[in-house]
C-alpha cells in the first residue's frame, strides 16, 4: 500500500508540474508552408497600407506565381502602384514588361511612359529602350528618327552610338539622314575594334548613303568576314543582302526593329 501511495503522489506531482508550465512550453516548429503564409499575409498588409517595397514584392509574386496563384493583371496593378510612388525597380519592371510583351501584349505607350520617368532620373537603360521605341514606333507611339537618335546619344554607350550611325545612314526620312556623320561616327567607333561587324555594317551603309558604293562594298565585305568570328551578333544573310544592294548602287533603308 505504501508503494502505491508513493506512485500516486508522484503522478500528482507530475500532473501539477505540467499544468503549471506556461502555454508555450511545448514548442512546435512552424512548417515551411505556415511561414510562407505568414510572410504573405504580412506583405499583403504592408502593401495595402501603401508600402512601395511591399507593393512591388507582392506584384512580383503574382506575376511569377510564387507563393500565390499567378495573376498577371493583379501583379501588374501592384507593381504599378509601387511605380507611382517612385519605386525605380517597379518602374523598370512595368516598362520592361510592356516593351518586351512576354507576360502580356506589347504596349509601347505604357513602356514609353515609365521609361520617360526613369530617363528624367538619369537612367541610361531607359534612354536606350526609348531609342528603340522611337525608331520603330507603334502602339500609339509615333516613329521619329530624330527622337530616337536623341535618346541613343543620351545613353552614350558604344551600341547606342552605333545605332545613331545606323539611323543617320538608313532612316527612311531624308531629313534625318546624314551619311557623312554616319561615316565619321563609325570610323571613330572602329578605333576601339577594327573588326566589329556591326560597326563595319554601319560604315558601309554610310558610304552607300553618300553614293560612294565602291567604299560601301569594300566595308560590307569586311563586315561579312568579321561576322564569321562573331556570328551571334547578326544574321549573315542580312549582311549579304545589303552587299548585293551596294553592288547594284542602291542605298539601304530600314526602320530599326524592336529588340
Amino acid at each position: 500500500m505504501k508503494k502505491l501511495s508513493q506512485i500516486a503522489t508522484a503522478v500528482c506531482l507530475v500532473a501539477f508540474s505540467v499544468s503549471s508550465l506556461p502555454s508555450n512550453a511545448f514548442y512546435v516548429p512552424p512548417t515551411v508552408e505556415s511561414q510562407a503564409a505568414s510572410k504573405l499575409v504580412h506583405i499583403q498588409i504592408k502593401a495595402k497600407q501603401g508600402d512601395a517595397d511591399a507593393q512591388f514584392l507582392l506584384g512580383l509574386m503574382y506575376l511569377s506565381g510564387r507563393f500565390v496563384s499567378q495573376d498577371t493583371s493583379v501583379g501588374l496593378t501592384w507593381v504599378t502602384q509601387a511605380a507611382a510612388q517612385n519605386h525605380i525597380k517597379a518602374q523598370q519592371t512595368v516598362a520592361d514588361l510592356a516593351f518586351e510583351g512576354k507576360l502580356f501584349p506589347r504596349d509601347l505607350a505604357l513602356a514609353e511612359k515609365w521609361y520617360l520617368v526613369m530617363a528624367e532620373q538619369g537612367d541610361k537603360w531607359a534612354n536606350f529602350r526609348l531609342g528603340f521605341i522611337y525608331s520603330a514606333g507603334g502602339d500609339g507611339v509615333v516613329r521619329n528618327c530624330g527622337k530616337a537618335m536623341g535618346q541613343f546619344n543620351t545613353a552614350g554607350d558604344t551600341v547606342s552610338l552605333g545605332n545613331v550611325a545606323w539611323i543617320l545612314a538608313t532612316c527612311p526620312e531624308a531629313e534625318y539622314r546624314d551619311g557623312s556623320r554616319a561615316i565619321s561616327m563609325s570610323l571613330k567607333l572602329l578605333e576601339q575594334n577594327q573588326n566589329d561587324p556591326t560597326v563595319l555594317d554601319n560604315l558601309a551603309a554610310g558610304y552607300a548613303e553618300i553614293g560612294d558604293f565602291t567604299s560601301a562594298v569594300d566595308a560590307q565585305k569586311k563586315a561579312i568576314e568579321a561576322l564569321k568570328q562573331n556570328p551571334e551578333l547578326a544574321h549573315s544573310d542580312e549582311f549579304k543582302l545589303r552587299l548585293m544592294q551596294y553592288q547594284n548602287n542602291q542605298a539601304y533603308r530600314e526602320i530599326i526593329p524592336l529588340m
